[in-house]
């Protein structure tokens, strides 16, 4: 089920208006949109890793503290119209389009406050869906017996995208279970990793 909510706030030196909530279904994914809006339209030239982590150190602690995991976090500057900072939450059990609009609005409070992102910007806040990246290490414990797309940074065992069952991570190793063959992959070769999904298993259970 997925479901959107859009809003605006301006800045507390503005003028406040927010437009209504709007809700739609998807593959799995709630969401909360805000516009914040930043005096005289100012606007920076680029964005640093430095700036991401502030953000995320930031912001971190507030998710922890509404018993949420701040997933990953994206920082967009278009050369046309608005930054966006993206943040996706989850949750064990899966998170709901009420917890992810309460940690929008304050997080919105508080990314104002400290006046991090120096310009005009939309705040989205979501959760990762169904294939959600494994960013974390613990991340590959968490869903070891989960079906998963890993892309490695060179080719191991003649290949460089490997589909296969999660068995977990040791030693900074990533083991799974491809084509009835147990792989091991080194963590710092992996360059991406998320869920997948078992289109035929969902079939046959649909």
């Amino acid at each position: 089920m997925k479901a959107k909510a859009t809003g605006l706030r301006t800045r507390m030196n503005s003028r406040m208006s927010r437009r209504s909530r709007q809700g739609f279904s998807g593959a799995g994914v709630a969401a909360a949109r805000f516009s914040r809006e930043k005096p005289n339209g100012s606007r920076v030239m680029g964005y640093t890793e430095e700036l991401k982590n502030r953000i995320q150190d930031l912001l971190e602690p507030l998710a922890e503290g509404q018993g949420l995991e701040l997933v990953d976090l994206e920082l967009h500057r278009a050369r046309r119209g608005r930054t966006l900072l993206r943040i996706f939450l989850d949750r064990p059990g899966g998170i709901t389009l009420e917890e992810i609009t309460r940690f929008s609005r304050v997080a919105g409070e508080l990314l104002d406050v400290h006046d991090l992102i120096p310009e005009s910007y939309n705040l989205e806040v979501s959760s990762p869906g169904l294939t959600r990246e494994l960013k974390k290490p613990r991340d590959y414990e968490r869903y070891a017996g989960r079906l998963v797309r890993l892309t490695t940074r060179s080719v191991i065992n003649g290949r460089q995208v490997h589909r296969g069952i999660l068995l977990g991570l040791e030693a900074d190793v990533v083991t799974l279970e491809e084509e009835g063959q147990v792989r091991s992959i080194p963590l710092g070769e992996i360059a991406r990793a998320r869920l997948d999904i078992d289109m035929k298993k969902m079939s046959k259970e649909g």
